[in-house]
């Protein structure tokens, strides 16, 4: 992270500082208000992804100091007034005004100004032009997500939420296993393209292998379930998507009966994607499990 940091300073004194205790903050006052165990992720993450952008930028010859201010600053709206999404205002938005404060109080130029606040906005919002900044970071956020970097997050979230290992797979490897599939296509960079089918092999191989070991040793069984969603979806860069494909990981059978197990699903739009809602019922007992994420979003 020194070369993140020492480009900040070059330019704004403090700057850096100020965004990390910024993010310490949020994230402690989201962990207290909903009675869940002190964490740093929010920091890590974001640390995580202002170094891939900045190496991402020399990669892709461009001025790295705004990809990493918009990297920086791209999940800082999280958590805002102490809720995720409390007022059904996008986090991007509540990161722009926040970003745009701090960095005129920096005495950052208003042109600068702009172009971060921009950026952050078009991250979510497929309305806008998919800026410079927002492709590398949008690539950065995501190749956070892929290779052993997204599996130490997985698991890291998993402790932070309580789970177990089974029970992490069963709620959230559809979603991990979805987006790295579709890293590849997910891509705005030519950098970023090449380097997710690298970071996806290694994501498949991985839960693949952990997948296997707990069959082979009568722990749990999973199958791995493409689904087809078809809806009227949009692509990053504004064009029509009528197929989504994504991968289901559920159990092969019910862990309490031994029963089949039916996968039923829907799609619907949410705050800032289509959402993919699926539920594994038990058709003998009472057994079922109810998850969702948002669909990849393709570029």
């Amino acid at each position: 992270m020194n070369e993140v940091r020492n480009l900040l300073e070059s330019r704004f004194p403090g700057l850096y500082a100020r965004i990390e205790q910024t993010l310490l903050a949020s994230e402690a006052r989201y962990n207290r208000e909903t009675k869940q165990a002190p964490s740093e992720f929010l920091l890590e993450h974001t640390r995580r992804a202002a170094a891939i952008a900045c190496k991402l930028a020399a990669m892709e010859r461009v001025d790295a100091l705004l990809p990493v201010l918009v990297a920086l600053y791209h999940d800082a709206g999280k958590f805002h007034d102490g809720e995720y999404h409390k007022d059904g205002v996008p986090e991007e938005e509540h990161a722009a005004i926040l970003a745009g404060h701090m960095l005129a109080e920096s005495g950052a130029e208003r042109a600068d100004i702009e172009a971060v606040c921009a950026a952050l906005r078009a991250l979510y919002d497929d309305r806008l032009g998919s800026l410079e900044a927002c492709r590398i970071v949008q690539d950065a956020d995501r190749l956070d997500k892929l290779g052993a970097l997204g599996v130490g997050a997985f698991f890291t979230k998993a402790t932070l939420r309580g789970r177990g290992l089974v029970d992490a797979l069963v709620q959230t490897l559809s979603r991990e296993l979805s987006y790295a599939l579709a890293a590849p296509h997910s891509m705005l960079t030519e950098t970023g393209k090449r380097l997710a089918g690298e970071q996806t092999a290694k994501t498949v191989a991985f839960f693949d292998d952990l997948l296997h070991d707990l069959e082979r040793w009568g722990i749990a069984a999973f199958e791995r379930r493409p689904l087809v969603v078809e809806g009227d979806f949009r692509g990053r860069d504004g064009n029509r998507v009528t197929k989504v494909e994504v991968t289901i990981v559920m159990p092969r059978a019910c862990p309490d009966c031994d029963a089949p197990v039916a996968l039923t699903h829907r799609s619907e739009r949410g705050l800032k994607c289509d959402m993919l809602k699926a539920r594994f019922a038990c058709e003998s007992c009472d057994y079922a499990r109810d998850i969702s994420f948002c669909l990849p979003v393709l570029a």
